[in-house]
């Protein structure tokens, strides 16, 4: 393959310092030379992997890959010189402690799913130096720092020694299809059963007006409220029909004396108990509004 059919194929692969990782770009770029046929057999000088790297550089970062190799000019230098001191130019330093560090307190972020997860625990574990221990760390991080029970607890029940990451992944991934089609399957069964219950677009249960079992309760809970104007049941102030009358005991407009709390005797009302005591209040409310007297005389023994 020519030297222009290779450029056009990597025509699109560019690489700036100030946006973008070296590490990422010279893999692309190994892969860019792959695919067109260009190893160490076909370009020994290594000729045509320098001209195209040097091409994807933009100016500023062409710039600094002149600095670095003076002062020797950059068409004079080794492919494999140049990729060194861009190597130890681009590549920070790590502190192997520090990415440690950084990967022993990871924990799966809410809303990360299982697969974004175990990505994010690869991720970090790159430059802590694990070697042959690597599937180790990675299980036990994995592992540790999920946030769902149900996929912990399945995990912390297996037998160590049998558990690879692969395999701990592939099981949590089990536990949280099986128990998001049980979720499912409770949420179809109870909008189908349930009387006055219906399923909402996302899965939530909403009460209809009107369903049944409402009015039942709201006539349990009325029933269990006395009204502050009479001392009756089954209503409220506002729906008391006594609300515009006054007490015969203290004298204020809003409540009947049954229920009054002041202190006052009065000698101007029957005083009665049992059934006979609302007749008595309403004799002494008619009596107050200046109705006549002989309507009620003699349903209370009076000739």
């Amino acid at each position: 393959m020519s030297l222009s059919g290779n450029a056009s194929f990597c025509s699109n692969l560019m690489f700036d310092h100030r946006a973008q990782e070296w590490c990422i770009f010279i893999s692309r770029f190994k892969q860019c030379c792959t695919a067109n046929d260009i190893d160490d057999r076909s370009d020994k000088a290594g000729v045509k992997r320098r001209a195209l790297s040097l091409t994807a550089l933009v100016e500023d970062t062409y710039r600094v890959a002149k600095d670095l190799v003076f002062p020797t000019d950059l068409e004079d230098i080794e492919y494999a010189t140049l990729v060194q001191k861009l190597n130890d130019h681009f590549i920070a330093k790590r502190s192997t402690f520090a990415e440690r560090y950084l990967f022993y307190k990871a924990e799966q972020r809410p809303g990360e799913d299982l697969n974004e997860w175990a990505s994010r625990v690869r991720h970090l574990a790159q430059h802590c130096g694990f070697k042959a221990r690597l599937d180790t760390a990675l299980r036990d991080r994995f592992v540790l720092g999920l946030v769902n029970s149900k996929e912990k607890e399945k995990l912390f029940a297996e037998n160590i020694d049998n558990l690879s990451f692969s395999k701990a992944l592939e099981m949590a991934l089990n536990v949280q299809c099986a128990r998001a089609a049980l979720q499912n399957a409770d949420v179809v069964s109870s909008g189908s059963s349930q009387p006055g219950v219906e399923r909402g677009s996302v899965g939530v249960f909403a009460v209809r007006p009107g369903a049944p079992g409402r009015a039942a309760r709201a006539s349990t809970f009325s029933e269990k409220v006395l009204c502050v104007v009479c001392g009756g049941k089954g209503h409220s102030k506002e729906q008391c029909r006594f609300k515009s009358y006054s007490c015969n005991k203290c004298g204020k407009q809003g409540h009947l004396q049954r229920v009054c709390n002041m202190n006052v005797k009065r000698n101007n009302y029957v005083e009665m108990h049992g059934k006979d005591s609302e007749v008595g209040e309403l004799f002494n409310i008619k009596c107050l509004k200046g109705e006549p007297m002989r309507l009620f005389c003699g349903f209370i023994g009076f000739a």
